[in-house]
């Protein structure tokens, strides 16, 4: 029997900043080394930028029997629950001949945990320290608790005083808020760690907004604001290592989102991804 070729297609969302495109496609071609060039590696976005993921995955088609698709996106949301879905539905339908099989977003993974444990400063016992999780913000709720649980995580493991959570669009509490609402005299550090993979017009926001809040406040403490971690050796490792483990097996399990609320759309479309 004749082995199949297999090719990977990275799904990054892009920017409308060229500064984030360029980011995702260093950390690609950092994961292309990785992977060693023995397997087909392909990027697409999904908007702002090109690739599209619909052109890329028309260029795998061509050169392998199958491609997997390993979406570079922290939740599921509505770009991993939807969108993911329509680019299958799509390239069956122009290769019929393909075989497809999908990852899913980074949701929980504890791997994210561990490199932010590296990024984050160390605890000082004379150093009053609040941090602030600062999450993009969706309208899909289940999406929006995971960084909860994902910061609660951290602190399990940080320990130090307990997380600030805030989003920085679409839903509250908004970073802008919390730290209007914040004293400055019972703190000598204010860390406000993005949840974001690549650069942008959000991580320059974060930033102004933390350079407001010493200006509105006087601060003189310290206050550092995190990188985008799409680039860290840790993080680009384990998509290696999920790459391996999807080709490998030919599946990934179905995530486990923390429920916040039934919604009978999203159960329907769990079940019509199962069947795919």
């Amino acid at each position: 029997m004749v082995r199949k070729k297999w090719g990977v297609l990275l799904v990054v969302h892009g920017s409308p900043d060229h500064r984030g495109n360029l980011h995702a496609l260093e950390a690609y071609a950092r994961l292309k080394d990785r992977l060693g060039g023995e397997i087909p590696l392909e990027i697409g976005f999904i908007e702002h930028a090109q690739p599209s993921v619909d052109d890329s995955l028309d260029l795998l088609a061509e050169k392998v029997d199958g491609v997997a698709l390993v979406p570079l996106l922290l939740f599921d949301a509505g770009h991993s629950k939807n969108d993911m879905s329509s680019y299958i539905k799509r390239a069956r339908k122009l290769h019929p001949g393909l075989e497809i099989i999908r990852d899913w977003a980074l949701g929980t993974d504890q791997t994210v945990v561990s490199l932010l444990l590296e990024i984050l400063p160390p605890i000082e016992d004379n150093v009053r320290e609040t941090v602030v999780i600062v999450g993009r913000g969706s309208l899909d709720a289940n999406a929006n608790a995971s960084l909860f649980y994902q910061g609660r995580r951290l602190w399990e493991r940080r320990k130090g005083t307990l997380p600030l959570f805030s989003f920085i669009s679409v839903t509250e509490p908004r970073l802008a808020s919390l730290l209007d609402s914040l004293p400055t005299d019972r703190q000598d550090r204010l860390v406000l760690l993005p949840y974001f993979l690549f650069e942008g017009v959000l991580m320059d926001r974060i930033r102004n907004l933390g350079a407001s809040y010493r200006e509105k406040n006087a601060f003189s403490g310290t206050i550092l604001v995190t990188p985008p971690f799409g680039d860290h050796p840790v993080f680009l490792d384990h998509i290696a290592n999920r790459i391996n483990r999807l080709l490998r097996t030919g599946k990934t399990p179905m995530p486990r989102w923390p429920v916040v609320h039934s919604d009978e759309s999203a159960e329907q479309l769990t079940l019509t991804e199962r069947e795919s």
